[in-house]
């Protein structure tokens, strides 16, 4: 078998060839059952080939495939390394490559044009293996404000830029610039200020954490939930422990809540939990970077999700017992441990906190089912280990009562292995600011 070098470096502008399968006939999600049936007779006509890749730059790369609008992620590269398995693909297929865990693309340093490569037609039917090469010079782009994508100027057109500006700005600039006139929001510094995005009001001030367990604790019209104070400041309230407030509500949610939010997940799919990595771009983009401290797999409670009458019953409960509004939470996550998987000691904010929506001040924690063995929620500091109950929740803060600003680090935890059976869970992180809006305006770090 013969394999075949190529060194492509196409200009998006200048690159005119026709793609075969999906990235033609399908570019804006459109396909009737006509055009499926040309697809898949066209995609039988083409050969298929295979491709490697070999990544000579100093960027650790993602390879998407070119689907006509913002592309698949297929094979992830490492720098100055090779695919560790060929991509199996058909002639006229294309492909482009960003830096790892962002969609920042990489470009010919000599035309500040993005990188594609595009299988190409070939003779011999011998030869159906080809090797594609980012060079060494690969490189960020140049410009700031540019577009990332071919569709940027339909998506724009459309009020993307409005309806969805964070992810439009960094993606596509210019695009958003020639609509809006928001190309000079590709500064993150200029488009994430509390001021600018109206989230200036804090949550909690000082004693604010206090009065709130308090009231859990005491007040007749939270004892439908069956609060159980498990730590407080001098052991009140029939705490076991001297420490930051532990509190658990044993019938916080039903059973037709708990099925509308894993049917919420389905939506997106489980996958492998994740974390966010450095900054890696004047955008405000974080790598994303898949976790070495928890094991588990999760997915995020998105739209469709959270339009599910059970989901919105649990957020409004959340709403209303806290007293914070839902613009100060992160969508659900739902989680997924098997036997084995686990989540390393970790805290749920940080000492020094500069996200735009301040720290996460608290933690909801819902246990999905119960577990036969394992999967403990356990407090590393404080020698409290809780056990996964059916419709249980589990809440306590990140932050001191007297200094919301500053995280405690007491509360230090750990999900420990699953022995037996399977763990599902879910938590709405809370944070001291607004934190929905700032995540529309690319301001929480994540757009990949």
């Amino acid at each position: 078998m013969n394999v075949r070098s190529s060194f492509l470096l196409l200009s998006l502008v200048l690159l005119i060839s026709t793609l075969g399968g999906v990235a033609q006939t399908c570019a804006n999600d459109e396909c009737t059952n006509n055009d499926a049936d040309a697809q898949t007779q066209q995609q039988a006509a083409d050969p298929k080939r295979q491709i490697s890749i070999s990544n000579l730059s100093k960027y650790r790369a993602d390879i998407h495939y070119d689907d006509g609008r913002f592309g698949k992620i297929v094979q992830t590269v490492p720098a100055k390394g090779e695919s560790t398995q060929p991509i199996h693909t058909f002639v006229g297929h294309r492909f482009f490559v960003t830096m790892h865990g962002v969609r920042e693309g990489l470009v010919d340093p000599t035309t500040d044009e993005q990188i594609f490569f595009t299988v190409g037609d070939d003779d011999d039917d011998d030869v159906n293996e080809y090797k594609f090469v980012i060079p060494k010079e690969a490189t960020t782009s140049k410009t700031r404000c540019k577009d990332r994508y071919p569709v940027c100027q339909h998506e724009a057109a459309r009020g993307e830029c409005t309806n969805n500006p964070g992810w439009m700005i960094v993606n596509c600039c210019q695009s958003c610039e020639e609509k809006e006139g928001y190309g000079h929001l590709i500064d993150s510094e200029v488009r994430c200020t509390r001021e600018r995005l109206n989230a200036t009001q804090a949550a909690f001030d000082a004693g604010s954490l206090d009065d709130l367990f308090t009231k859990w604790a005491t007040e007749d019209k939270f004892q439908q939930y069956e609060p159980s104070v498990i730590s407080s400041p001098g052991k009140t309230h029939g705490a076991e422990h001297d420490g930051p407030w532990i509190l658990t509500f044993d019938s916080f949610i039903d059973h037709e809540e708990i099925e509308a939010l894993l049917k919420g997940a389905e939506y997106g799919g489980f996958e492998r939990s994740t974390d966010q990595g450095k900054v890696v771009a004047s955008s405000g983009e974080k790598e994303k970077v898949v976790s070495t401290s928890r094991t588990s797999s999760n997915a995020w409670c998105r739209p469709e999700c959270e339009r599910l009458p059970g989901v919105r019953r649990v957020s409004k409960r959340i709403e209303e017992i806290t007293g914070i509004p839902q613009g100060n939470y992160e969508s659900f996550q739902i989680l997924k441990y098997e036997v084995g998987e686990f989540y390393k000691r970790h805290h749920d904010s940080s000492g020094k906190n500069k996200n735009i929506s301040g720290h996460r001040i608290l933690t909801v924690f819902l246990y999905l089912n119960d577990v036969e063995e394992g999967g403990e929620t356990a407090f590393t500091e404080l020698g409290i280990a809780v056990k996964p109950k059916k419709g249980r929740a589990l809440i306590w803060p990140s932050v001191l009562n007297d200094n919301p600003d500053s995280y405690d680090p007491r509360t230090f935890h750990e999900a420990r292995a699953v022995v037996k059976g399977t763990k599902y869970a879910a938590n709405h992180w809370i944070h001291q600011y607004d934190f929905r809006n700032a995540n529309v305006w690319g301001c929480s770090g994540s757009f990949a």
